[in-house]
């Protein structure tokens, strides 16, 4: 009911907003306000419904249920696993006879496999959430329309989500999409949950920062980019977690914990090194300019 109640709510705020503006392009010429609709549509089906849907399509699996398969389940499993990194990952040659030698170790098959899944995989995952928690920063930090945040940020976190199931192999439990959905659907709604943030850590980073200064961001402008990149990060984190953990003994309110500690590791190290090296590092080359140690 929750899940259905957003969605309802997000989609009266979009159609609202959307009508508003094609009203505004009638008085210009018909054929915009038809344009407009359309490109809505297809951002709604390709960004949002897209990738919702898509994620059910994986197989529910994590590397904890892979502690406690046995017999035909966890060959099964283990070859999926072995499948999945030589589809997604670039493994070297070495690497490649390596993974598979371990289908070949009876007992401890699960234990090397996992360990070098979560040491490949890893990397391609935080390089897709990285990413898309850096777009979703420069665009609702430019952006003041609430229309293009609210697509803009339910597309990306849909399409994240989607993107880790496919690069794992699999997805998480009917349940735990659901949750996914809620939270992204919530911070869609009320930009980002905050629970035990202290903001005043991000608003240095995020309006000191070389792109803050290069594209003339305000502070709330800049900061509402932090706390929806933050939120981001954090279904992300979960989200990977929820796949790629293998400690039984973890509850899930220290994944939680765990989830929101990497989420603002992450986001720091973003507004402090990315940004400014996609943006500082360009200014300098253009101009010749050389660094010094004031600098």
């Amino acid at each position: 009911m929750l899940f259905v109640s957003l969605v309802i709510i997000v989609a009266m705020m979009l159609v609202s907003n959307a009508l508003e503006i094609g009203t505004r392009l009638r008085g210009v010429h018909v054929a915009l306000e038809i344009a407009f609709y359309v490109l809505i549509a297809v951002v709604v089906l390709g960004g949002i419904v897209y990738p919702l849907v898509g994620v059910f399509f994986a197989p529910i699996f994590s590397l904890e249920k892979l502690h406690r398969a046995d017999g035909s389940a966890r060959r099964k499993w283990c070859r999926r696993l072995v499948n999945n990194l030589l589809e997604n990952v670039d493994l070297t040659d070495e690497e490649k006879v390596q993974v598979l030698g371990y289908l070949k170790c009876e007992d401890e098959t699960d234990d090397m496999l996992i360990e070098f899944f979560d040491r490949k995989i890893t990397p391609e995952l935080n390089r897709e959430i990285y990413d898309t928690a850096k777009k979703i920063f420069i665009i609702t930090a430019v952006s003041q329309n609430p229309v293009y945040d609210m697509l803009g940020m339910a597309a990306a976190n849909f399409s994240l989500i989607k993107r880790i199931t496919e690069i794992c192999g699999f997805r998480p439990s009917n349940a735990q999409v659901l949750g996914l959905y809620i939270r992204v659907l919530s911070i869609t709604l009320i930009a980002g949950n905050l629970e035990e943030t202290n903001i005043e850590e991000l608003i240095p980073a995020a309006t000191e920062g070389a792109l803050g200064k290069a594209l003339g961001i305000v502070a709330a402008s800049a900061v509402q980019g932090a706390v929806n990149a933050l939120t981001t990060l954090r279904v992300a984190a979960i989200t990977k977690n929820y796949l790629l953990n293998a400690d039984v003994s973890q509850t899930r309110k220290e994944l939680r914990k765990k989830s929101y500690a990497e989420a603002l590791e992450i986001l720091k190290n973003m507004l402090k090194q990315g940004m400014e090296e996609k943006v500082k590092q360009p200014v300098r080359n253009l101009f010749g300019l050389k660094k010094t140690k004031d600098d």
